[in-house]
C-alpha cells in the first residue's frame, strides 16, 4: 500500500482527525482514528489531506462512519512506523504482500 492508498482527514485545528484505505483483501473501506501523533507520522510519510481547502477557510470537513472492519487489535504508533519503513524498501514490501 502506498501512501496515495490513504486518504487523510483532520476533524479540527488540533490536529485530530481520521485516515481511510481500502483492505487490499476484502476491498471494504476502513476507517481509523488518527491523534495528532498519527496525523503527523502520515503526513510524513506523503499522505494527503482530505479537503485542504475547507481545512484553509475554517469550514469543518465531514466524515462518514464506516463500519469497523473486524475485531482486532488497534493499530498503534509501532505500527504505522513499521508500515512507514516497509514502503521504504520494495524487496521487503513485495515479499510481505507475496504472504497475503
Amino acid at each position: 500500500m502506498t501512501p496515495e492508498a490513504i486518504l487523510l482527514s483532520i476533524r479540527d485545528h488540533a490536529g485530530e482527525g481520521s485516515y481511510r484505505f481500502s483492505c487490499p483483501e476484502c476491498l471494504n473501506t476502513i476507517e481509523k482514528p488518527a491523534d495528532r501523533k498519527v496525523v503527523a507520522l502520515l503526513l510524513s510519510a506523503g499522505v494527503e489531506l482530505e479537503d485542504q481547502a475547507s481545512l484553509d477557510m475554517g469550514e469543518p470537513v465531514e466524515f462518514t462512519v464506516i463500519e469497523p472492519h473486524r475485531p482486532g487489535p488497534a493499530l498503534t504508533i509501532d505500527d504505522l512506523i513499521t508500515f512507514h519503513f516497509l514502503l521504504q524498501d520494495d524487496d521487503r514490501l513485495s515479499h510481505a504482500l507475496q504472504g497475503l
